[in-house]
């Protein structure tokens, strides 16, 4: 089984992360519009993707190492 990318990892959770406090939001009052909540979840997702580091791939041979 191949391992998963980190950034494909950090974006998931960020994803259901985000999905979640809107859910919360909603069960304290706070209506959030479905608007809100899809770019809320896409800028969730972008910025974990952003930061998390990549993985390692030793069986893939870059520029520099030819």
């Amino acid at each position: 089984m191949k391992t998963v990318e980190k950034k494909v990892t950090a974006a998931t959770a960020a994803a259901a992360a985000a999905t979640v406090l809107v859910f919360v939001a909603g069960l304290v009052g706070l209506d959030v519009p479905a608007d809100v909540a899809g770019a809320a979840v896409t800028v969730a997702v972008f910025i974990a993707g952003y930061l998390a580091p990549h993985t390692p791939r030793p069986d893939v041979v870059t520029a520099g190492d030819a």
